[in-house]
């Protein structure tokens, strides 16, 4: 007997992959990013934003929220995507940005209500909405956000990995019937922070005498020197060797890193470089550190550590299947009024 649901499965994604081509030639990103004469600089690029909109799979007659209007390109695709049956709302904070998108929609012909006001907070008014896209990364993921979804509903936002000056990444959120967490997906990427109050984070960090673009940032409390000593070792490396995890892999690599938590992880800036690494201490007080960057493995010396320590976990990841990191197990734990995402090696 036939596999129904394989057999009509195959009709209905090429009928949504039509419906999002067609939205991309109806919806050209030219007219958001500066035909007005007002260029806005895209941080996301349209691409990006693309990927996400078919990750967030939005359907005909959907209520959308879209948060951080930026260009307004997203909410343009939105309302195309939803029809004329769906709702797109979208809440910016920055007043000239929200009103220069309006103007937009208005000339273009796009559906979309823009609300000024604390994305944080969502729209509670045109709730509950079967997709919320928050094209930012807030300090921790709001509760409001998963209240303002009908149960099923998907939040897609950035989140916050790790008190690590690279600890972004992409969620991708669907709510249960008590507007809680269901299921957790983390993708690789990143959207700016924000314009809100960040809590401290549980890092310690230094910078170069003089050099301002030499930085460490090492997790956890301590003291200052132990995090300076570990900038010294990596400025002052002896050992190079070419990147285990060149490119594209490093970002993976940076992940499953944040996800596996060794003892003195660090992430720091220095001549060759921004990588992730570990941070050690001899019983002397000596420290040792070892870097991974896209182009470079770097540590204070071939017999570090460290080092030793550092490419023990690469041999990990690799052994592991060198996971990406929408294939890292992830999960939203409760704080307060709001929820933080933690990822680990499974």
């Amino acid at each position: 007997m036939p596999d129904s649901s394989r057999t009509n499965a195959a009709p209905a994604n090429a009928s949504r992959t039509n419906a999002f081509e067609a939205a991309l030639a109806a919806v050209p990103a030219e007219d958001f990013h500066g035909s007005d004469g007002r260029a806005v600089r895209p941080l996301t690029p349209a691409a990006v934003t693309h990927r996400h909109l078919l990750m967030l799979d939005v359907r005909p007659g959907a209520g959308v929220l879209d948060i951080g209007l930026g260009s307004g390109l997203s909410a343009a695709l939105l309302a195309r995507l939803t029809g004329p049956d769906g709702q797109v709302t979208a809440v910016e904070i920055d007043a000239g940005l929200a009103g220069r998108a309006e103007r937009l929609y208005a000339e273009h012909g796009h559906r979309v209500g823009v609300v000024v006001g604390d994305g944080l907070r969502g729209h509670p008014p045109h709730a509950p909405y079967d997709r919320i896209l928050a094209g930012t990364t807030p300090p921790a993921v709001p509760d409001a956000w998963l209240r303002q979804l009908k149960p099923g509903g998907v939040l897609l936002c950035g989140v916050r990995t790790s008190g690590l000056p690279s600890g972004y990444a992409i969620a991708r959120i669907t709510v249960d019937e008590r507007h809680r967490p269901h299921e957790v997906e983390v993708h690789q990427g990143g959207y700016m922070p924000m314009v809100a109050p960040e809590r401290p984070e549980d890092v310690t960090g230094a910078v170069g005498p003089g050099q301002p673009e030499r930085s460490v940032t090492l997790l956890g409390a301590h003291e200052a020197a132990t995090a300076a000593g570990f900038l010294t070792a990596l400025d002052g490396a002896r050992h190079i060797e070419p990147s285990p995890a060149m490119y594209g892999d490093w970002f993976h690599l940076k992940d499953w890193l944040i996800a596996a938590g060794p003892d003195g992880l660090l992430e720091a800036t220095v001549e060759r470089g921004n990588g992730i690494g570990l941070g050690c201490l001899s019983p002397d007080g000596t420290g040792h550190a070892a870097l991974v960057t896209g182009l470079h493995l770097i540590a204070d010396r071939a017999e570090s550590p460290a080092l030793r320590v550092l490419t023990g976990l690469v041999r990990r990841w690799r052994a592991s299947g060198s996971p990406r990191t929408h294939q890292l197990r992830a999960e939203l734990r409760p704080s307060g009024d709001s929820w933080r995402v933690r990822i680990d090696t499974g």
